[in-house]
């Protein structure tokens, strides 16, 4: 967590106090991209970073309110690279290129990698709502605020991701086959969410 101290100094320019803020929530950030099927997730993940340093100075707020900002700034560019391709985001993400782990990658990563594939197979709004409230950790309103939804709107969102997420877990060999239930997702979802956090 970054202290409200810190964020003041960033405000007026104190490099150190950035980087702070940028270790702390640039991987969450990172995630969210490749979570939602940006392709080139480090390049718009950078961009979010130039938009933060350079607007910086007018935030105010504590740290909940900087991690909501950057979401915000994130959400915005995601939605800019589906634009600049013409494309809309309600586009199926099975569409969209599945990242591959390294050569070698433990399991853990092949964890985290088939979590984030399960992912891209929700259609957009679904895994973004899914990776904003169980991964990240977002409040129902502070996601509602996020995408420009009510809060039913996020809550019926997520439910009908997580059932999706059951549904796949199930066809994977990964669930029970209840297909009206979302407990498969606590059975093999935990160890590569927490790896994803």
């Amino acid at each position: 967590m970054v202290a409200a101290e810190i964020i003041t100094r960033a405000k007026w320019g104190d490099r150190d106090a950035l980087a702070e803020i940028f270790r702390e929530h640039h991987p969450a950030v990172l995630r969210y991209l490749n979570g939602v099927a940006i392709a080139q997730a480090e390049d718009v993940a950078s961009q979010v970073w130039v938009d933060v340093a350079s607007s910086l100075r007018r935030f105010e707020g504590n740290n909940d309110d900087l991690r909501r900002w950057l979401f915000t700034i994130a959400r915005r560019r995601m939605i800019d690279v589906f634009r600049s391709r013409s494309r809309r985001l309600e586009q199926s993400v099975a569409e969209m290129p599945v990242r591959v782990g390294a050569p070698g990658a433990d399991a853990s990563t092949d964890q985290v990698d088939w979590a984030e594939d399960v992912l891209r197979r929700l259609p957009p709004t679904q895994a973004e709502v899914v990776m904003l409230r169980v991964i990240l950790g977002f409040t129902v309103d502070e996601v509602a605020a996020l995408i420009d939804k009510s809060p039913g709107a996020v809550r019926v969102l997520a439910h009908r991701g997580l059932q999706q997420v059951s549904r796949l877990l199930t066809a994977d060999g990964r669930a029970p086959r209840d297909e009206n239930s979302t407990s498969g997702v606590t059975q093999e979802w935990p160890a590569a969410m927490e790896r994803m956090r």
